[in-house]
């Protein structure tokens, strides 16, 4: 009897100290749970954060960059009406969320913008994030197009860190595009042919860009390498020994023809070409003589050579501003050169830089020029030509084929496999960033800009690309 009364005050403490246990147990376990879920609460409570404070950032950014004047010095709220965003007040709550944006002037033609989002985390206090940018006023320090007939039209708008594909137009088997013009939402574009009984100029209607039209196509020859179109006709880079030059009167766009055609250097073969103030721009691949030609088309019926310039080297790009036209060649130093063309009949050098190969070029004003170098953009101040400096650069992963810049952004073509399309921020020019990319099947080759719509042309049947902003 004893023993049968001893078990059973064993088992009842044994049973009390198993459901303490128990309780123990289930106590920590909702310790974990809770701690757990408080640490994901906190970490989407960090990611709404961040995604408020980008989201009033680029809001801002957008009212600068479309008036200048819109947006004084001052700490801002903001609110979305009626499609837009407009400011309110010193700071706007959404939830627990209170976003403020503060603009500050740096000098006359920059502001910082700081976009900041605060939120209680309940007992551990506050917390905040914050982005900061620079934004440039580009409409007041970049000078108009050297084409006043090809302006490229108004400044960007919309989320442009989230472009969007509008349209594409195929050139057909056996065409790969090579460069690429836009006039009032006709695109001009020029292609490498795989036979000379192919056509390699196309016009294309884009005024719908989700829907653009092949409209008409023209065989010049070989293949064309380069286009520059302005008013009733189109100039290009033909690869025709015996017509480096082509002109074609594009007046009726639905019936182009070639009206005349020029030959410039024995063998060898148009590679890039530049239009300005009645004059052709014309660069040739390698030869015994002359690779750089200026050529009157004041009558575009009958071009004459007013000049010429020995690059000892392929010329790749070219790009004119006031009296000066900087180039890319293919040598192997001063792969870009800078020359003084005030006087077509004596063209003088003021410069060249870089030994690593160069590509697409751009300059918006002396002290800012783009330049694709090796797989780089490059920014540099080529005010004084004969010590060029590199104000910024950033990797590219590809060759940059061409470029087009407007306000804060560069777009450019590239054979990056994986980001033909690129979109860089410069609105610190000593700090250009990714804004976004594209990718293409094949390599961009030319690019163009117009009212905040891109035009790229792609290396493959699959020509054009019409990309433009998110709302």
């Amino acid at each position: 009897m004893a023993h049968f009364s001893g078990e059973k005050g064993q088992s009842l403490i044994e049973i009390l100290i198993a459901f303490t246990l128990i309780v123990l147990g289930i106590g920590s376990a909702t310790i974990l749970v809770f701690g757990g879920q408080g640490l994901l609460i906190d970490r989407g409570n960090t990611v709404q954060a961040r995604s408020r404070a980008q989201e009033g950032l680029l809001a801002v950014e957008q009212m600068i960059q479309n008036d200048w004047d819109s947006v004084s010095n001052g700490t801002y709220g903001i609110v979305f009406t009626n499609g837009t965003w407009q400011l309110s007040g010193e700071s706007t709550i959404d939830d627990r969320y209170t976003r403020y944006v503060s603009v500050t002037s740096i000098d006359d033609n920059r502001k910082e913008i700081t976009s900041s989002v605060v939120w209680e985390t309940g007992g551990e206090g506050s917390r905040i994030v914050e982005f900061v940018t620079l934004v440039t006023n580009w409409q007041n320090v970049a000078p108009p197009s050297p084409d006043p007939g090809d302006t490229g039209g108004g400044g960007v708008s919309g989320n442009w860190q989230n472009p969007r594909t509008l349209g594409s137009v195929d050139l057909g088997p056996g065409n790969e595009a090579s460069d690429i013009d836009v006039i009032n939402k006709i695109v001009y574009m020029s292609a490498t042919a795989s036979s000379k009984n192919k056509p390699d100029f196309f016009i294309i209607d884009a005024t719908d860009g989700e829907n653009p039209v092949m409209i008409s196509e023209l065989n010049t020859g070989p293949s064309l390498n380069s286009i520059d179109a302005s008013g009733n006709y189109a100039y290009v880079a033909n690869d025709d020994a015996q017509a480096q030059l082509q002109v074609i009167d594009v007046s009726d766009i639905n019936n182009p023809s070639i009206t005349a055609s020029l030959e410039v250097a024995a063998d060898a073969g148009g590679t890039a070409i530049f239009f300005t103030n009645a004059k052709i721009y014309l660069g040739t691949y390698q030869n015994g003589a002359a690779e750089f030609y200026i050529i009157d088309v004041s009558d575009p019926l009958n071009p004459s050579v007013l000049g010429s310039y020995e690059m000892n080297g392929t010329v790749r790009d070219i790009y004119v501003r006031n009296s000066r036209a900087y180039i890319t060649v293919e040598r192997e130093v001063d792969t870009v050169a800078i020359l003084n063309v005030s006087t077509p009949s004596s063209i003088v050098s003021e410069g060249g830089e870089y030994i690593d190969e160069a590509y697409g070029i751009m300059s918006i004003r002396p002290a800012l020029t783009f330049i694709g170098i090796d797989t780089d953009l490059v920014i540099a101040d080529t005010a004084n030509a004969a010590a060029v400096a590199t104000i910024g650069s950033i990797g590219i992963g590809g060759n940059v084929n061409d470029i087009a810049v407007r306000d804060y952004l560069v777009f450019i073509a590239t054979s990056n496999n994986n980001k033909e399309f690129q979109t860089i921020n410069v609105s610190d020019p000593s700090n250009p960033s990714v804004h976004s990319s594209f990718n293409f099947s094949q390599v961009g080759t030319g690019i163009d800009y117009e009212d905040n719509i891109v035009y790229i042309s792609v290396r493959s049947n699959d020509a054009l690309r019409i990309i433009t902003s998110s709302p």
